[in-house]
């Protein structure tokens, strides 16, 4: 049921969960990815966050610049 999910949301040209998780693997399995950080919300609202090791001002530096490129995308 949830292949069928994934396939009918990339169809309609949107960006589930597991395929944004699977985009990431990609990268970091080809290296090009030295940091990551990540804030995800559960169903029930709970909000959880993670972060490969690296210096804490460097995370919310990425979590800044992610900000930033959010709001970029909401003003085209």
């Amino acid at each position: 049921m949830n292949e069928i999910l994934e396939r009918r949301a990339k169809r309609e040209g949107k960006v589930t969960p597991k395929a944004c998780v699977e985009n990431l693997l990609q990268a970091i399995e080809s290296g090009d990815v030295e940091t990551v950080i990540f804030v995800a919300r559960q169903p029930d609202g709970v909000i959880k966050t993670g972060w490969s090791n690296t210096l804490h001002t460097e995370l919310l530096g990425l979590l800044e610049c992610g900000k930033n490129h959010v709001m970029w995308e909401m003003s085209e």
